[in-house]
């Protein structure tokens, strides 16, 4: 019997950096608090991102949420440069404008105004079994580089690859489920990019990476899949949306996941 309960929380602090995981983590306005509430955007107006260049990933970053603190250096070694991790900190934006050779701007939001789809979808869901099928079809992958790759912020145990894929339906149908206690609504597949072929670490991309995808895929499909609705198989993670009145509640390791009924979306 299917037992989908939450085995790993992670939340992104800057967008395209490092993850931290947590044990638990409280609701904010339609996303998880301190998930993706800054951004580094270039004076051109693009978001300093994994899919704009591979930098990102060479950068570690490490984070004290209490203290609000960032700590900074290249993974290929060096002196660990630690900044207060804020909006207007000109210290830290010339670290980063350093490092990346672009001049940017740190930004700030709480809205989730910085998700990859802001208002429609927050955090996103995976199943470590379905990880480890794709990680069956990438034999020289550890399933942690996986993890890194698809930047998912709840992982699932308790249930067969791809269950998680029971959040969403048809498009334009959405599944209103609970963990533990929160509301949310999946709404559907996330379409990956360019960011899953580049090796999280160094940012070189695997040229062979969405054709095993999409392989993979193909051949692990569960029957009844929706996938097909949605064009193509190079997807991985659902996309969900938090009503905003869930803002406050917490969300922890171990929590139950339940589906309650599919509703029309917006």
């Amino acid at each position: 019997m299917d037992n989908p309960h939450i085995s790993k929380i992670r939340i992104y602090p800057v967008k395209s950096l490092d993850p931290v995981e947590v044990i638990e983590a409280e609701i904010g306005i339609r996303s998880l608090k301190h998930d993706r509430t800054f951004a580094l955007l270039g004076k051109d107006g693009r978001f300093v991102n994994g899919k704009r260049t591979g930098r990102v990933n060479q950068l570690k970053s490490d984070f004290d949420l209490d203290q609000n603190l960032i700590h900074l250096t290249s993974r290929s070694g060096g002196i660990t440069s630690t900044f207060e991790l804020k909006e207007n900190n000109k210290g830290l934006t010339k670290y980063l404008e350093d490092f990346f050779e672009i001049k940017l701007t740190v930004l700030y939001r709480t809205k989730g105004e910085l998700m990859d789809i802001p208002g429609a979808s927050s955090v996103t869901f995976v199943s470590k079994a379905s990880l480890k099928s794709l990680h069956n079809d990438f034999s020289n992958k550890t399933l942690e580089d996986l993890r890194l790759r698809f930047r998912s912020n709840i992982e699932i145990d308790g249930v067969p690859p791809y269950w998680e894929e029971n959040l969403f339906s048809s498009p334009g149908i959405g599944m209103r489920f609970l963990v533990g206690n929160v509301e949310m609504i999946g709404v559907s597949p996330r379409a990956r990019c360019n960011v899953p072929p580049r090796n999280p670490l160094t940012g070189e991309t695997d040229k062979s990476f969405v054709k095993k995808m999409i392989e993979s895929r193909n051949h692990n499909l569960p029957e009844k899949s929706k996938l097909p609705l949605y064009g193509n198989m190079y997807h991985l993670t659902v996309n969900t949306y938090i009503p905003e009145d869930q803002k406050g509640k917490i969300i922890k390791l171990g929590d139950p996941i339940k589906i309650l009924e599919s509703i029309q979306l917006n």
